[in-house]
């Protein structure tokens, strides 16, 4: 039950009263849609991903919002501006302030959602990350099970993907800038697991499989968030093959579960990102594989090889 502080609880942060708050550099960024709208909203209207934020921004920057669904944002440029690339000046906050922002929030002990200056952000704190892990005895055929303990993670994100966002990670108050180490957010291996661990579903097939085999609620939730978008080369399967690729996409573990080594609470928006089937399998070509930002370059740079 909320205590009568929890209820009264406000975020008191100047970043929070203003869309250039002290401090913050002003910066130029690039906004990359994540493809051509429609056809019927007009030659120069782009699809953008990151609906929520985006819908504010540009239009604060001359762009109009043709349409508003509830994963995309069909947008039109400025005269002027009538193609990719764009880019568009904001302020963003340093690491320095992210990080001070996130011990900040960690001292009040409070989890919120808010604004900070143009950009969405909440920070969640000491989310209980146990994992109680079970396997069938070998010997005797029965369910058996142990609970992970593991430090509760405060984490702070400022922006949305698809824009610009940042995460800042920590246990015990002691954040860092990105992910936690994971000697710091899982127990040692414990040299009494029992020799059915080899055989626990996911523990290694997950590795290079999507989430429909896994956790069909964590791929619902990341896929509300992203759309069945493909976050490398934009592809939407219902664009291309009409209604019956509709809400056909893989989604990656952007941590490989073989990198984790044992089963773990997934965060479907900071774990799980949208892939197409082939961009999926170029992104396991190596081990750790390569990031969404790498495979994005490369569709860059052959597309402009296929221009000259």
């Amino acid at each position: 039950m909320n205590t009568d502080n929890e209820k009264k609880f406000e975020l008191d942060e100047p970043a929070a009263r203003s869309h250039t708050p002290p401090g913050w550099p002003i910066q130029t960024i690039e906004i990359t849609p994540s493809g051509k709208a429609p056809k019927k909203y007009g030659p120069t209207t782009y699809r953008f991903g990151a609906s929520l934020t985006l819908s504010v921004i540009l239009p604060r920057r001359d762009w109009t919002l043709v349409k508003e669904t509830k994963n995309y944002a069909y947008m039109t440029p400025p005269p002027g501006q009538s193609s990719p690339p764009f880019f568009i000046t904001i302020a963003l906050p340093p690491a320095e302030e992210c990080l001070a922002l996130a011990r900040r929030s960690y001292a009040r002990g409070h989890s919120w959602v808010g604004q900070l200056g143009e950009w969405p952000a909440w920070y969640l704190h000491e989310r209980n990350t146990d994992m109680q892990e079970m396997w069938c005895d070998p010997k005797t055929g029965q369910m058996a099970s142990r609970l992970h303990k593991h430090p509760p993670k405060s984490s702070l994100t400022i922006g949305e993907r698809g824009a610009w966002e940042t995460t800042v990670t920590g246990v015990a108050g002691e954040f860092v800038i990105g992910v936690l180490p994971p000697s710091l957010v899982r127990e040692p291996a414990s040299n009494t697991a029992p020799q059915a661990l080899a055989l626990i579903e996911g523990a290694l097939k997950t590795v290079e499989l999507t989430l429909y085999e896994r956790n069909a609620e964590a791929r619902k939730l990341c896929i509300a968030h992203y759309g069945a978008t493909c976050q490398a080369c934009g592809l939407v399967y219902e664009d291309k093959y009409g209604p019956i690729g509709a809400d056909l996409i893989h989604v990656h573990h952007v941590t490989p579960l073989s990198a984790i080594g044992e089963a773990y609470q997934v965060d479907p928006i900071r774990d799980l990102v949208p892939l197409c089937a082939t961009c999926h399998h170029v992104v396991h070509r190596k081990s750790p594989p390569y990031s969404v930002a790498e495979i994005r370059a490369a569709i860059a740079a052959q597309s402009a090889l296929s221009l000259e």
